[in-house]
């Protein structure tokens, strides 16, 4: 996408916020056993992968998210080799576009930009490159997924690869993958520094029940560093929702979850 296609899509935006200008209230949480006002995924850049189709799409789920407590959302776009071939200017210019409609509609949330990287070799040609997007400043976060039947030995040789150029491995939603369901597996992956990012959607089988048990598994032996909405639409929000209401956000209370610590206003790493 170029500079000018983006340029013509701010100022179509402001023209229509002089119009339709709104302002989004502070309101109090209304899911009392919510404890994190930090998104670490979510798939709200519109047009860049498998998320919104358009810009108001992405921000009628933003707004959502405010209201249900959020007030940081670091966006996560695909970058997928043949699929979604998203480079990092691409991807902030999209952001700044998206910051700007939330700035003129006064919708105070904070918005960051990563990505969330497919296990490939790609990706160690990205990193050799410095052309990746990470979260959390200084200890660049990278997000990583990868086949749902990566061998575990794999991921392990790739988390090492990448904790070796830099960067803090973040797998996401390890509940998903079955050939994960290894209590040992789990524990080499988590010495040898990565970090589970569980998806809230798998507490209510959203994906299915062995995903649910495994990110239960992971919750109650305090292995999950961050949790995620992996949010794609705004219809994924209701099953996120209704995780919020589960007695198991009690436990998750317990947990040293990161996503809070990254409330602090903190520019994406672009190295």
């Amino acid at each position: 996408m170029t500079e000018s296609y983006y340029m013509t899509v701010n100022l179509i935006f402001s023209m229509f916020d002089s119009i339709f200008k709104k302002r989004v209230s502070e309101s109090p949480k209304v899911f009392p056993n919510h404890c994190l006002s930090v998104d670490v995924h979510a798939h709200l850049l519109p047009q860049l992968d498998d998320g919104p189709a358009d810009i108001e799409k992405s921000v009628e789920i933003i707004k959502e998210m405010y209201v249900m407590g959020y007030r940081k959302i670091i966006l996560t776009p695909h970058v997928m080799s043949g699929y979604y071939n998203n480079a990092p200017e691409d991807i902030l210019q999209s952001l700044h576009v998206l910051r700007s409609v939330l700035k003129r509609r006064n919708i105070a949330i904070e918005l960051e930009a990563a990505a969330e990287y497919y296990l490939e070799e790609e990706l160690f040609n990205l990193i050799e490159k410095r052309e990746i997007l990470t979260f959390g400043g200084e200890k660049k976060y990278l997000l990583f997924e990868a086949s749902f039947i990566t061998r575990p030995s794999y991921l392990l040789e790739s988390a090492i690869r990448i904790k070796q150029a830099g960067y803090t491995p973040v797998l996401a939603h390890p509940e998903r993958y079955v050939n994960l369901n290894d209590l040992e597996v789990i524990n080499r992956l988590a010495f040898n520094g990565v970090l589970f990012q569980v998806n809230i959607g798998s507490l209510t089988g959203y994906y299915s029940k062995p995903a649910q048990d495994l990110a239960e598994l992971l919750i109650n032996k305090q292995l999950v560093a961050f949790l995620g909405t992996d949010c794609h639409s705004f219809a994924q929000l209701h099953s996120i929702k209704s995780a919020f209401k589960l007695n198991i956000f009690k436990d998750i209370e317990k947990l040293n979850l990161l996503n809070n610590s990254l409330l602090e206003k903190k520019k994406s790493i672009f190295a």
